[in-house]
Protein backbone atom coordinates (compact mmCIF):
# COMPACT_ATOMS: atom_id res chain seq x y z
CA UNK A 1 0.00 0.00 0.00
CA UNK A 2 2.82 2.29 1.09
CA UNK A 3 4.29 1.47 -2.49
CA UNK A 4 0.90 2.56 -4.35
CA UNK A 5 0.89 5.96 -2.74
CA UNK A 6 4.22 6.51 -3.00
CA UNK A 7 3.70 5.88 -6.60
CA UNK A 8 0.54 8.03 -6.62
CA UNK A 9 2.55 10.71 -5.16
CA UNK A 10 5.45 10.89 -7.78
CA UNK A 11 2.61 10.76 -10.62
CA UNK A 12 1.39 13.82 -9.11
CA UNK A 13 4.35 15.65 -8.67
CA UNK A 14 5.28 14.86 -12.22
CA UNK A 15 2.21 15.91 -13.87
CA UNK A 16 2.18 19.24 -11.99
CA UNK A 17 5.88 19.50 -13.41
CA UNK A 18 4.72 18.88 -16.85
CA UNK A 19 1.94 21.86 -16.77
CA UNK A 20 3.86 24.51 -15.49
CA UNK A 21 6.77 24.17 -18.05
CA UNK A 22 4.16 24.40 -20.63
CA UNK A 23 1.87 27.02 -18.59
CA UNK A 24 4.15 29.76 -18.98
CA UNK A 25 5.05 30.62 -20.96
CA UNK A 26 -2.89 61.35 -20.46
CA UNK A 27 0.16 61.80 -23.18
CA UNK A 28 0.15 60.34 -26.23
CA UNK A 29 1.76 56.67 -26.23
CA UNK A 30 5.51 56.30 -27.46
CA UNK A 31 5.54 54.06 -30.52
CA UNK A 32 6.67 50.71 -29.37
CA UNK A 33 8.99 50.48 -32.48
CA UNK A 34 10.13 53.93 -32.45
CA UNK A 35 11.77 54.12 -29.61
CA UNK A 36 12.31 50.89 -27.41
CA UNK A 37 13.41 51.97 -24.28
CA UNK A 38 11.04 54.86 -23.89
CA UNK A 39 8.03 51.95 -24.91
CA UNK A 40 9.35 49.32 -22.05
CA UNK A 41 9.96 52.27 -19.29
CA UNK A 42 6.18 53.40 -19.95
CA UNK A 43 4.92 49.81 -19.78
CA UNK A 44 6.12 49.50 -16.83
CA UNK A 45 4.46 52.37 -15.48
CA UNK A 46 0.83 50.93 -16.86
CA UNK A 47 1.79 48.15 -14.79
CA UNK A 48 2.75 49.93 -11.70
CA UNK A 49 -0.11 51.49 -12.04
CA UNK A 50 -2.98 49.01 -11.74
CA UNK A 51 -5.01 49.13 -8.77
CA UNK A 52 -7.34 46.65 -6.92
CA UNK A 53 -9.77 45.34 -9.96
CA UNK A 54 -13.70 44.38 -9.70
CA UNK A 55 -14.02 41.00 -10.25
CA UNK A 56 -11.79 37.93 -9.28
CA UNK A 57 -12.81 34.12 -10.12
CA UNK A 58 -10.47 32.13 -7.91
CA UNK A 59 -9.82 28.03 -9.20
CA UNK A 60 -8.93 24.75 -8.22
CA UNK A 61 -5.97 22.94 -10.22
CA UNK A 62 -6.30 19.25 -10.81
CA UNK A 63 -3.75 17.37 -13.03
CA UNK A 64 -4.38 14.07 -14.49
CA UNK A 65 -2.68 11.86 -17.02
CA UNK A 66 -4.16 9.05 -19.23
CA UNK A 67 -3.16 5.60 -18.01
CA UNK A 68 -4.75 3.52 -21.15
CA UNK A 69 -8.13 3.67 -21.16
CA UNK A 70 -8.74 5.94 -17.89
CA UNK A 71 -7.57 9.31 -16.31
CA UNK A 72 -5.32 9.15 -13.63
CA UNK A 73 -4.28 12.05 -11.10
CA UNK A 74 -4.85 14.54 -8.42
CA UNK A 75 -7.57 17.14 -7.51
CA UNK A 76 -6.63 20.46 -5.64
CA UNK A 77 -3.01 20.76 -6.09
CA UNK A 78 -2.81 24.41 -6.89
CA UNK A 79 -4.97 26.84 -8.19
CA UNK A 80 -5.20 30.59 -9.05
CA UNK A 81 -7.54 33.62 -10.15
CA UNK A 82 -8.20 35.55 -13.07
CA UNK A 83 -8.96 39.13 -12.05
CA UNK A 84 -10.52 42.06 -14.38
CA UNK A 85 -11.69 45.54 -14.51
CA UNK A 86 -11.06 48.94 -15.70
CA UNK A 87 -8.71 52.08 -14.02
CA UNK A 88 -10.57 53.89 -11.66
CA UNK A 89 -9.14 57.04 -13.26
CA UNK A 90 -9.52 55.85 -17.13
CA UNK A 91 -12.85 54.23 -18.06
CA UNK A 92 -10.92 53.58 -21.49
CA UNK A 93 -8.40 51.56 -20.02
CA UNK A 94 -8.92 47.35 -19.62
CA UNK A 95 -6.64 45.31 -17.17
CA UNK A 96 -6.93 41.64 -16.67
CA UNK A 97 -4.59 40.06 -13.77
CA UNK A 98 -3.85 36.24 -13.99
CA UNK A 99 -2.06 33.93 -11.14
CA UNK A 100 -1.98 30.19 -11.40
CA UNK A 101 0.11 27.39 -10.50
CA UNK A 102 1.01 24.55 -7.80
CA UNK A 103 1.06 25.16 -4.38
CA UNK A 104 3.15 23.80 -1.84
CA UNK A 105 1.23 23.81 0.81
CA UNK A 106 -1.07 20.57 -1.51
CA UNK A 107 1.21 19.88 -4.06
CA UNK A 108 3.31 16.30 -3.62
CA UNK A 109 6.90 17.33 -2.48
CA UNK A 110 6.06 20.41 -1.72
CA UNK A 111 6.90 21.72 -5.81
CA UNK A 112 6.40 25.17 -6.37
CA UNK A 113 5.94 26.13 -9.89
CA UNK A 114 3.70 29.29 -11.01
CA UNK A 115 3.28 31.89 -13.30
CA UNK A 116 1.05 35.11 -13.18
CA UNK A 117 0.45 37.73 -16.20
CA UNK A 118 -0.66 41.43 -15.90
CA UNK A 119 -2.21 42.95 -18.92
CA UNK A 120 -3.14 46.59 -19.02
CA UNK A 121 -5.17 47.86 -22.30
CA UNK A 122 -5.58 51.41 -23.27
CA UNK A 123 -8.66 51.54 -25.84
CA UNK A 124 -8.57 53.25 -28.80
CA UNK A 125 -11.78 55.89 -28.92
CA UNK A 126 -14.66 54.15 -30.65
CA UNK A 127 -14.24 53.75 -34.52
CA UNK A 128 -10.47 54.22 -34.27
CA UNK A 129 -8.26 51.64 -35.78
CA UNK A 130 -6.78 49.10 -34.14
CA UNK A 131 -7.68 47.66 -29.99
CA UNK A 132 -5.43 50.06 -28.74
CA UNK A 133 -2.31 50.63 -26.77
CA UNK A 134 -1.11 47.77 -24.72
CA UNK A 135 1.43 46.55 -21.88
CA UNK A 136 2.20 42.93 -20.67
CA UNK A 137 4.18 41.94 -17.62
CA UNK A 138 4.96 38.23 -16.20
CA UNK A 139 6.60 36.64 -13.75
CA UNK A 140 7.17 32.70 -13.23
CA UNK A 141 8.82 30.13 -11.76
CA UNK A 142 11.70 28.73 -14.29
CA UNK A 143 10.82 25.51 -15.99
CA UNK A 144 12.48 24.02 -18.73
CA UNK A 145 12.34 20.44 -18.69
CA UNK A 146 10.29 18.65 -21.23
CA UNK A 147 10.14 15.31 -19.97
CA UNK A 148 9.15 13.39 -17.31
CA UNK A 149 12.71 12.53 -16.07
CA UNK A 150 14.05 16.09 -17.04
CA UNK A 151 11.22 17.13 -14.57
CA UNK A 152 12.47 14.86 -11.86
CA UNK A 153 16.29 16.23 -12.28
CA UNK A 154 14.96 19.74 -12.06
CA UNK A 155 13.02 19.50 -9.20
CA UNK A 156 16.28 17.63 -7.15
CA UNK A 157 18.44 20.57 -8.47
CA UNK A 158 15.77 23.52 -7.40
CA UNK A 159 17.23 25.79 -4.17
CA UNK A 160 20.98 24.35 -5.24
CA UNK A 161 23.38 26.99 -4.83
CA UNK A 162 21.78 29.03 -2.45
CA UNK A 163 19.32 30.70 -5.65
CA UNK A 164 15.98 29.71 -7.10
CA UNK A 165 15.33 30.89 -10.88
CA UNK A 166 12.21 33.11 -12.01
CA UNK A 167 12.24 35.09 -15.15
CA UNK A 168 9.99 38.31 -15.48
CA UNK A 169 9.15 39.63 -18.92
CA UNK A 170 7.59 43.10 -19.96
CA UNK A 171 5.86 43.54 -23.15
CA UNK A 172 4.77 46.57 -25.27
CA UNK A 173 2.56 46.71 -28.09
CA UNK A 174 0.88 48.97 -30.31
CA UNK A 175 -0.49 49.19 -34.07
CA UNK A 176 3.09 48.89 -35.43
CA UNK A 177 3.75 45.83 -33.48
CA UNK A 178 5.35 45.08 -30.08
CA UNK A 179 9.14 45.22 -27.87
CA UNK A 180 9.79 43.04 -25.28
CA UNK A 181 12.29 42.43 -22.67
CA UNK A 182 12.95 39.16 -20.86
CA UNK A 183 15.29 39.21 -17.43
CA UNK A 184 16.08 35.65 -16.36
CA UNK A 185 17.56 36.19 -12.74
CA UNK A 186 18.03 33.77 -9.20
CA UNK A 187 16.95 34.88 -6.04
CA UNK A 188 17.56 33.74 -2.05
CA UNK A 189 13.81 33.13 -1.95
CA UNK A 190 11.55 30.65 -3.40
CA UNK A 191 8.28 32.44 -3.91
CA UNK A 192 4.97 30.70 -4.28
CA UNK A 193 2.06 31.94 -6.09
CA UNK A 194 0.70 33.34 -2.88
CA UNK A 195 3.79 35.59 -2.63
CA UNK A 196 3.15 38.06 -6.05
CA UNK A 197 2.86 41.36 -4.48
CA UNK A 198 6.43 40.46 -2.55
CA UNK A 199 7.98 39.10 -5.49
CA UNK A 200 7.17 41.83 -8.09
CA UNK A 201 9.09 44.81 -6.71
CA UNK A 202 12.46 42.34 -7.16
CA UNK A 203 12.14 42.78 -10.36
CA UNK A 204 11.28 46.14 -11.10
CA UNK A 205 15.05 47.58 -11.46
CA UNK A 206 16.30 44.50 -13.30
CA UNK A 207 13.36 45.23 -16.53
CA UNK A 208 14.74 48.82 -16.61
CA UNK A 209 18.20 47.94 -16.35
CA UNK A 210 20.64 46.78 -19.51
CA UNK A 211 20.59 43.04 -18.29
CA UNK A 212 17.93 40.99 -20.09
CA UNK A 213 16.99 39.89 -24.08
CA UNK A 214 15.10 42.51 -25.77
CA UNK A 215 13.08 41.31 -29.06
CA UNK A 216 10.86 43.21 -31.56
CA UNK A 217 7.64 41.91 -33.26
CA UNK A 218 6.21 43.83 -36.06
CA UNK A 219 3.86 42.82 -38.83
CA UNK A 220 0.40 43.30 -39.73
CA UNK A 221 -2.38 41.34 -39.07
CA UNK A 222 -4.99 39.84 -41.79
CA UNK A 223 -8.12 41.02 -42.62
CA UNK A 224 -10.10 38.48 -40.79
CA UNK A 225 -7.82 38.99 -37.59
CA UNK A 226 -9.47 41.37 -35.01
CA UNK A 227 -6.15 43.26 -33.50
CA UNK A 228 -5.62 42.85 -29.97
CA UNK A 229 -3.27 43.98 -27.30
CA UNK A 230 -2.07 41.00 -25.68
CA UNK A 231 -3.16 36.82 -24.71
CA UNK A 232 -5.44 37.63 -21.99
CA UNK A 233 -7.13 40.44 -24.14
CA UNK A 234 -7.77 38.16 -27.16
CA UNK A 235 -8.96 35.39 -25.16
CA UNK A 236 -11.33 37.74 -23.52
CA UNK A 237 -12.69 38.90 -27.26
CA UNK A 238 -13.30 35.68 -28.58
CA UNK A 239 -15.00 34.24 -25.28
CA UNK A 240 -17.31 37.73 -26.24
CA UNK A 241 -17.54 36.35 -30.16
CA UNK A 242 -18.64 32.96 -28.49
CA UNK A 243 -21.17 34.27 -26.14
CA UNK A 244 -22.33 36.47 -29.37
CA UNK A 245 -22.87 33.29 -31.76
CA UNK A 246 -20.34 35.40 -33.78
CA UNK A 247 -19.63 33.27 -37.38
CA UNK A 248 -16.18 30.76 -37.04
CA UNK A 249 -13.61 30.68 -37.11
CA UNK A 250 -13.09 34.40 -35.36
CA UNK A 251 -9.47 35.11 -34.73
CA UNK A 252 -7.63 37.62 -32.76
CA UNK A 253 -4.10 38.73 -33.52
CA UNK A 254 -1.62 39.98 -31.23
CA UNK A 255 2.23 40.78 -30.87
CA UNK A 256 4.53 39.13 -27.61
CA UNK A 257 7.76 38.62 -27.24
CA UNK A 258 9.20 38.72 -30.73
CA UNK A 259 6.34 36.88 -32.72
CA UNK A 260 3.35 37.33 -33.98
CA UNK A 261 0.24 35.35 -32.58
CA UNK A 262 -2.85 34.25 -34.23
CA UNK A 263 -5.82 32.98 -31.71
CA UNK A 264 -8.84 31.46 -33.27
CA UNK A 265 -12.02 30.35 -31.63
CA UNK A 266 -12.58 27.24 -33.89
CA UNK A 267 -15.44 25.98 -32.09
CA UNK A 268 -19.03 26.59 -29.63
CA UNK A 269 -21.06 24.40 -28.28
CA UNK A 270 -24.28 24.43 -26.20
CA UNK A 271 -23.49 21.88 -23.25
CA UNK A 272 -27.36 21.84 -21.66
CA UNK A 273 -26.05 20.54 -18.23
CA UNK A 274 -22.38 19.77 -16.58
CA UNK A 275 -21.74 18.01 -13.10
CA UNK A 276 -17.96 18.79 -11.11
CA UNK A 277 -16.63 16.72 -8.62
CA UNK A 278 -12.98 17.21 -6.60
CA UNK A 279 -11.58 15.91 -4.06
CA UNK A 280 -10.17 18.74 -1.61
CA UNK A 281 -6.83 18.69 -0.29
CA UNK A 282 -6.38 17.89 3.63
CA UNK A 283 -10.55 18.00 3.70
CA UNK A 284 -13.02 16.10 4.41
CA UNK A 285 -16.00 17.70 2.49
CA UNK A 286 -15.73 17.53 -1.38
CA UNK A 287 -16.27 20.09 -3.99
CA UNK A 288 -19.25 19.28 -6.18
CA UNK A 289 -20.89 22.12 -8.52
CA UNK A 290 -24.20 21.32 -11.13
CA UNK A 291 -23.92 23.88 -13.56
CA UNK A 292 -26.96 24.43 -16.86
CA UNK A 293 -26.52 26.18 -20.21
CA UNK A 294 -22.86 26.50 -20.26
CA UNK A 295 -20.61 27.22 -23.98
CA UNK A 296 -17.96 24.97 -24.36
CA UNK A 297 -15.38 27.03 -26.44
CA UNK A 298 -12.20 25.87 -28.47
CA UNK A 299 -9.43 27.80 -28.52
CA UNK A 300 -6.06 27.35 -30.97
CA UNK A 301 -3.18 29.71 -30.53
CA UNK A 302 -0.70 29.62 -33.50
CA UNK A 303 2.70 31.27 -32.33
CA UNK A 304 2.94 32.74 -36.65
CA UNK A 305 6.98 32.33 -36.00
CA UNK A 306 7.57 29.17 -34.99
CA UNK A 307 4.49 27.43 -35.84
CA UNK A 308 4.17 26.44 -32.59
CA UNK A 309 0.32 25.68 -31.81
CA UNK A 310 -1.21 25.09 -28.66
CA UNK A 311 -5.02 24.34 -27.78
CA UNK A 312 -7.66 24.78 -24.91
CA UNK A 313 -11.00 25.22 -24.01
CA UNK A 314 -13.20 27.09 -21.44
CA UNK A 315 -16.88 25.91 -20.11
CA UNK A 316 -18.39 29.55 -19.99
CA UNK A 317 -21.32 30.32 -18.34
CA UNK A 318 -24.39 32.23 -20.28
CA UNK A 319 -26.76 33.44 -17.37
CA UNK A 320 -26.52 35.35 -13.97
CA UNK A 321 -23.21 36.22 -12.45
CA UNK A 322 -21.93 33.09 -14.43
CA UNK A 323 -22.65 34.76 -17.70
CA UNK A 324 -18.98 35.03 -19.51
CA UNK A 325 -17.06 33.79 -16.50
CA UNK A 326 -14.97 30.50 -17.24
CA UNK A 327 -15.87 27.97 -14.87
CA UNK A 328 -13.81 24.95 -16.13
CA UNK A 329 -10.65 25.58 -17.74
CA UNK A 330 -8.81 23.04 -19.85
CA UNK A 331 -5.55 22.49 -21.71
CA UNK A 332 -4.05 19.23 -22.90
CA UNK A 333 -0.81 19.76 -24.61
CA UNK A 334 -1.09 15.87 -25.95
CA UNK A 335 -3.33 12.72 -26.03
CA UNK A 336 -1.93 11.58 -22.10
CA UNK A 337 -1.46 14.93 -20.14
CA UNK A 338 -4.31 17.16 -19.05
CA UNK A 339 -4.43 19.93 -16.30
CA UNK A 340 -8.47 21.46 -15.53
CA UNK A 341 -9.15 24.28 -13.38
CA UNK A 342 -12.36 24.79 -12.20
CA UNK A 343 -13.86 27.78 -10.65
CA UNK A 344 -13.72 28.12 -6.69
CA UNK A 345 -15.38 31.19 -6.14
CA UNK A 346 -16.55 34.71 -7.92
CA UNK A 347 -16.17 38.27 -6.29
CA UNK A 348 -17.23 41.03 -7.26
CA UNK A 349 -16.88 44.81 -5.37
CA UNK A 350 -16.85 48.46 -6.32
CA UNK A 351 -12.84 49.07 -6.94
CA UNK A 352 -13.52 52.47 -4.71
CA UNK A 353 -14.20 50.91 -1.81
CA UNK A 354 -10.99 49.59 0.65
CA UNK A 355 -9.76 45.84 0.07
CA UNK A 356 -12.00 43.41 2.21
CA UNK A 357 -15.64 45.00 1.17
CA UNK A 358 -15.99 42.14 -1.49
CA UNK A 359 -18.91 40.16 -2.18
CA UNK A 360 -19.17 36.54 -3.24
CA UNK A 361 -21.33 35.79 -6.53
CA UNK A 362 -23.82 33.35 -6.75
CA UNK A 363 -22.86 30.27 -7.53
CA UNK A 364 -24.30 27.00 -7.46
CA UNK A 365 -23.40 24.07 -5.31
Amino acid sequence: MRAVIAARNRLAATIVLIFLASFVQGALPTPATDDPDAALRQAVGWIQGVKQLGTEYDYIMTARVRLLFFWAGRDDVGGGYIRRGVSSDDPSTEVFQLVMGSDPAKAPRGINRWGAATEVVHHHPEGSQGAGDGAFFGFMKISKGSSVSEMERELARDGQGGGFLFQAIINRSDAGGAVSKVVPFSNRQDFNLHQLDSAVPAVWERLLADEGITHRASGVPSQDCIKESGFLSSVSSLIDAGMHSAKLPQKACYAYNGALYRMTLAKVRSIPRRVVHLSLNNREQSYERTYEHLLLIQFQNLNQTSKEKIEFEMLVGTEGALRGVPVQITYQPNWWFQVVLNLSTLSTRDPAQPAGSASSGSLPQ
